[in-house]
C-alpha cells in the first residue's frame, strides 16, 4: 500500500488530478485510479512513466526506510589462487 499512498501524495503535491496525470504519463486513467486505491500494482514501466510525469525519481515512491537499502559489497577475484575477495580485498570462503 506504500505505492498507493505515495502516488496520492506526489500527485497532490504536483497539483495533478488523476486525469491530468494519466494524460501526462501515458498511463490510462483507470490504471492511475486503481494504483491510487491500492487495488492494482503497477509494472515497472508504468512507475517510470508516472515518475517522469511527476518530475520525481522512481525511488520517490518508496518509504523512508526502503530508500536506505544497503547493497552488499561487490566481490572480485583476487590473488593467483582465484579466491574471491570482498570490496575491501579481504579473502572470503566460498565453500
Amino acid at each position: 500500500m506504500i505505492f498507493a499512498k505515495r502516488l496520492r501524495q506526489l500527485r497532490d503535491k504536483a497539483g495533478f488530478s488523476e486525469a491530468k496525470l494519466a494524460q501526462a504519463s501515458g498511463v490510462s486513467f483507470a490504471s492511475i485510479h486503481e494504483y491510487g486505491l491500492g487495488r492494482r500494482k503497477p509494472s515497472f514501466e508504468a512507475v517510470v512513466k508516472i515518475a517522469r510525469a511527476l518530475g520525481v525519481s522512481c525511488e520517490a515512491f518508496l518509504d523512508g526506510d526502503a530508500t536506505e537499502l544497503k547493497l552488499p559489497a561487490k566481490r572480485k577475484k583476487g590473488g593467483s589462487d582465484g579466491e574471491e575477495k570482498d570490496a575491501n580485498g579481504t579473502a572470503s570462503s566460498t565453500a
